[in-house]
């Protein structure tokens, strides 16, 4: 038996990885595909981690197989953009559901969601494999050089094109756990790199390289396990005490309307349905009330009636709710998505504080020439509102915004999609320093039933744990809910009788938690990220051979 032969047969894992890196061809790129789609696991509502750390290993020694062709730079692309595929597909799949609203005019483009977006995805991925083949090696390297390319092309998938970053990889443990807490000190980007070493690190179990011994194959899983442990410990330690409550209530409503049925003749149900929420759930006269993104089918701010009538049923409490915004801007009219916050006091009603949405939805909300070149050409093929919006768009609000309205507490405002972005709940102005809570609102009524709002949910409850804020939450057919300032959920809300066919409503009243120290990450933003970038990198180049 040759030297090779003897390091490489140290370890029990040796025949697993010839036949996983021996795989080529069209059986190679169909395992990428099933082994994305099995790693989507990894995240909510499932939070299996070990699916993803099973999926990553296999992956890695696929590219050590990919890395020995001639032509590995196109193998390579191949490989991560058929995992990036699966992977996207399967989480993903939910965004066919604004397709099926009305699906006689709109099932013929469920293509879209289903081919060109996971499509259009995985590029980020395939792209990132084939940078990392030009580094690549047998030695343990190869981990710190698959943690280093995949974690700067998540990060590049938070931005490009307005970014998208759903179900990054740091996303997987869930909100509110122990591991979950290491979001606090570099953000969830920091938390996605250590994900992907944790999940790359015993690929370096076996490998080719002629007399190298299981203690140098070991170090980085060993590292791995190490890292892990003392996070959960930190973790665990951080969420020992329980939640402290303020006095301030928060009211939240939902009547969980489908979205086929909210432009279709319900809007007079749907506005009954929120003036008896108004006069039926118990609240006291300084509570908040909290309605969705969107919350009724028409210009609320603009509507006398609806003002009018809903100060009467308001009393003394203050209202936070969604709305669309129009706006006369130089003789041409403008759209917001708003959320406003209304007073009433003696049936009179009166704004007390505005937000626009400053991040808006790409090809949904933000004008697809605003994006990409042809953007106009490529907004023509989506469906009917969708169309109108990536054509003409909403306008994006001015930044990032802490509202100050009266007699409420200051709060960081996110609209739906903002809610994926940790930079905007840590640089948000005026005084950031000020804000007391997050007030999210959503319509993940366009998600469906599957997995989306589920999804949806996990993430946003990340901006808790970077920020140390807690957060009230409103989502139309989504979680409702009230999360402190660990991520973690102090009140649910119920669904309450008298819904209407198909409608599943959500209401809860709750003590807002207290907010907590500044975090790191509020103090330092992403500079851990990148010097943790560049400590892999240094590993990846003192371990690296060829």
């Amino acid at each position: 038996m040759s030297a090779r032969e003897q390091s490489y047969g140290l370890t029990a894992l040796a025949p697993l990885h010839q036949g996983i890196s021996g795989i080529s061809g069209l059986l190679a790129f169909l395992l990428c595909i099933i082994l994305g789609a099995i790693a989507a696991l990894g995240f909510a509502p499932f939070h299996i981690a070990l699916a993803l750390v099973v999926c990553v290993t296999l992956l890695v020694w696929m590219m050590d197989g990919a890395r020995k062709k001639a032509r590995w730079g196109r193998a390579l692309f191949m490989r991560g953009w058929a995992f990036g595929y699966g992977f996207f597909l399967v989480s993903m799949y939910w965004t066919v559901s604004p397709f099926l609203v009305d699906p006689a005019q709109h099932a013929a483009y469920i293509w879209m969601p289903l081919v060109l977006l996971p499509g259009g995805m995985a590029l980020i991925w395939g792209g990132a494999f084939c940078l990392a083949g030009a580094f690549w090696s047998a030695s343990p390297s190869r981990v710190f050089i698959f943690t280093v390319f995949m974690g700067l092309a998540e990060l590049l998938r938070g931005y490009l094109f307005g970014g998208f970053p759903w179900n990054i990889f740091g996303t997987t443990w869930t909100p509110g756990s122990s591991l979950s807490q290491a979001a606090s000190l570099g953000g969830v980007y920091w938390l996605t790199l250590l994900t992907l070493f944790v999940s790359a690190a015993p690929a370096a179990l076996v490998d080719t390289r002629e007399v190298r011994g299981l203690f140098e194959r070991a170090l980085p899983i060993t590292a791995a396990v190490i890292l892990a442990s003392v996070g959960w410990a930190w973790g665990a330690q951080r969420l020992a005490e329980p939640s402290q409550m303020t006095e301030q209530h928060v009211v939240l409503m939902d009547p969980g309307v489908p979205q086929a049925d909210k432009y279709n003749g319900a809007s007079d149900r749907l506005f009954r349905r929120y003036l008896n929420f108004l006069q039926e759930v118990e609240s006291a006269d300084d509570d908040i009330v909290i309605w969705p993104e969107g919350a009724l089918p028409f210009y609320l701010l603009t509507n006398t009636y609806a003002i009018d009538t809903i100060s009467t049923y308001l009393g003394n409490r203050t209202l936070i709710v969604g709305s669309t915004r129009r706006s006369l801007d130089d003789e041409e009219t403008v759209f917001f998505n708003s959320l406003a916050v209304l007073a009433a006091q003696n049936g009179q009603s009166e704004l007390i504080g505005l937000y626009d949405k400053h991040r808006l939805v790409p090809f949904g909300e933000l004008a697809a020439t605003d994006i990409i070149p042809f953007g106009d050409m490529m907004a023509g093929f989506l469906p009917g509102a969708m169309q109108e919006l990536a054509s003409a768009g909403f306008t994006p609000g001015a930044e990032p915004t802490v509202v100050f309205p009266r007699d409420v507490p200051p709060f960081v405002a996110l609209i739906c999609y903002e809610a994926l972005f940790p930079e905007i709940t840590r640089i948000a102005k005026p005084q950031r320093e000020a804000a007391e809570w997050i007030v999210t609102i959503s319509n993940d009524a366009w998600f469906g039933r599957g997995l989306g709002p589920a999804q949806h949910y996990a993430q946003n409850r990340y901006r808790s744990i970077e920020s140390g804020l807690p957060m009230a939450r409103v989502a139309s057919r989504g979680a409702t809910a009230v999360i402190d300032g660990y991520g973690r959920e102090t009140a649910r809300g119920q669904r309450r009788p008298g819904d209407p066919d198909g409608w599943v409503s959500s209401v809860v009243r709750a003590p807002l938690p207290e907010p907590l120290a500044t975090t790191a990450y509020q103090r330092f933003g992403a500079a851990l990220f990148w010097l943790t970038l560049a400590g892999f990198t240094v590993l990846a180049f003192f371990t690296w051979r060829r």
